[in-house]
C-alpha cells in the first residue's frame, strides 16, 4: 500500500512524519515505524512522528519502534509540519506530549526558527528508572569511572562532561545506556564546555544510537552545566550539523530555540 509521508530534520536529527489517523489505521503501526525508518530498505530516519489534531498532539516513536515521551528536535519539526500544512494556530500554541504540554512560539518562517518551552527538569528516581537520585554519581565502566548526572528532561537523560564531545562516543554511550543502573535505559549526553556561553554536545539515544542532534539532550546538557556553575543561563550549543540556543529561566523552565527543515514529501510503498 502507498502511505503518504513527509521527512523533516532538526539540526540533522531526522523524522518520518504523517497524519495520525493514517498511522493509526495501519494494521501494524510499529512494524511500519521500524520499516520506514530503516536507512537501507526504508526511507530512513531517527524516529517517526504522527501528527494528531483536536487536541494537537505529537505522538513519537524511536526508529526501533519503541514509544518515547517526546523529542526536542522532533517538536520543532512538528511545528514546521503544522506551518507547512496550513494549520490555523495561534502563536504561541500548546502541543500535547507524553511528557506534558509544550508551548511552541514560531519566531520566523524564513528561515524557520521556533522556540519551545521544554518545561523543567525532574529528579524523581521513578521517572528515570533508578533506585535513587543520580547526581554526581560515580559510574564504573570497564575500569574507568565516569561522573554522571541523570534526570528527566521531557525524557530520561544522563549527562557527563568530557574533553571531546563530538568525537567517538558510541562504545561508552551504549554501555551507559544499557547499564543495569537504569531499568529502562537512558539517553547519554557527552558535553564539552568551551566557555560559559558555548557548549558542544553529542548524544547516544536509547532506541536509536548516536544521532547528529538530540534536542532534549541539549536542554539537559545546558541545564546540568548551568546547575554546576560551568555555563551561563543562556548558552549556544554546537552539534555536528547545527547550533541550538538554550535559555534557562529563573523558574528553571528550559527554552530551546532552533531550526526545522522539510526534506521530502511523497508516498512510501509499505508491504
Amino acid at each position: 500500500m502507498r502511505v503518504p509521508v513527509c521527512k523533516y530534520h532538526g539540526a540533522g536529527n531526522d523524522f518520518i512524519m504523517l497524519d495520525y489517523q493514517i498511522f493509526a489505521s495501519l494494521a501494524d503501526p510499529i512494524d511500519f515505524t521500524v520499516k520506514v525508518c530503516d536507512r537501507h530498505t526504508g526511507i530512513g530516519a531517527d524516529g517517526l512522528i504522527a501528527v494528531k489534531t483536536d487536541p494537537l498532539e505529537m505522538v513519537y516513536y524511536n526508529q526501533d519502534g519503541s514509544r518515547a515521551p517526546m523529542c526536542g528536535n522532533g517538536i520543532r519539526c512538528f511545528a514546521r509540519y503544522c506551518s507547512d500544512h496550513g494549520f490555523d494556530l495561534p502563536n504561541p500554541y500548546p502541543v500535547q506530549t507524553l511528557a506534558g504540554e509544550k508551548i511552541i512560539t514560531v519566531l520566523s518562517t524564513d528561515p524557520f526558527q521556533v522556540q519551545v518551552d521544554m518545561g523543567t527538569p525532574k529528579w524523581e528516581p521513578e521517572l528515570i528508572g533508578t533506585e535513587k537520585k543520580i547526581w554526581a554519581y560515580p559510574l564504573e565502566i570497564d575500569g574507568e569511572t565516569y561522573t554522571i548526572y541523570s534526570f528527566f528532561m521531557s525524557t530520561v537523560h544522563t549527562v557527563l562532561f568530557c574533553e571531546d564531545a563530538l568525537g567517538e562516543i558510541e562504545e561508552v554511550g551504549k554501555k551507559i545506556c544499557h547499564h543495569p543502573l537504569f531499568k529502562e535505559q537512558t539517553n547519554v549526553n557527552f558535553v564539552e564546555v568551551q566557555d560559559a556561553d558555548h557548549l558542544k554536545v553529542q548524544t547516544y539515544e536509547r532506541g536509536c544510537g548516536v544521532t547528529l542532534a538530540c534536542g532534549t539532550g541539549v536542554c539537559a546538557s545546558a541545564y546540568a552545566a548551568h546547575a554546576l556553575g560551568k555555563a551561563n543561563a543562556h548558552t549556544a550549543v554546537q552539534l555536528k550539523k547545527a547550533n541550538l540556543e538554550i535559555e534557562i529561566g529563573a523558574d528553571d523552565h528550559v527554552f530551546m530555540t532552533g531550526p526545522a527543515q522539510k526534506i521530502i514529501e511523497g508516498e512510501y510503498e509499505y508491504d
